[in-house]
């Protein structure tokens, strides 16, 4: 079942803010998987996913910065669908995590592979022109 926006959108109850971040999505059928958040209001959020999504499956939301909000598939069109939450939340704390937030490994170390060589000039490449003349 699909539902055209201009149905869906004369139904909203609150007003969206667009978004684009991604988040997590536990799934009954697929388990926790990646989805792609396009906008928030207080009572519902859209977004795109991979998966085969079924309107009026139970599923849970991880959004940064707030709790596990728990949902029903309200329509679906495509890779888009749209998700009814059954509590209320912030749409202005759902947001991006901060660069300083982002989980960075420790520590890490670029392989030697593919760190830059301290060597710059290209085999092959030359600066100066010969000079038409060779020397005698």
């Amino acid at each position: 079942m699909s539902v055209s926006d201009t149905d869906f959108g004369s139904k909203r109850l609150h007003d969206r803010q667009r978004r684009l971040l991604k988040a997590r999505m536990h799934h009954p059928r697929h388990g926790e998987v990646d989805i792609l958040v396009r906008d928030v209001s207080e009572t519902g959020l859209g977004g795109r996913c991979d998966l085969d999504l079924a309107v009026g499956e139970v599923v849970v939301v991880v959004l940064v910065d707030c709790e596990p909000a728990q949902g029903r598939i309200a329509w679906r069109k495509g890779q888009s669908f749209g998700l009814h939450l059954e509590t209320a939340i912030n749409p202005a704390a759902v947001k991006s995590p901060a660069n300083a937030e982002r989980s960075v490994e420790a520590g890490y170390q670029v392989p030697t592979l593919f760190r830059p060589s301290v060597e710059t000039k290209r085999p092959g490449f030359r600066t100066v022109r010969p000079s038409r003349n060779p020397p005698r």
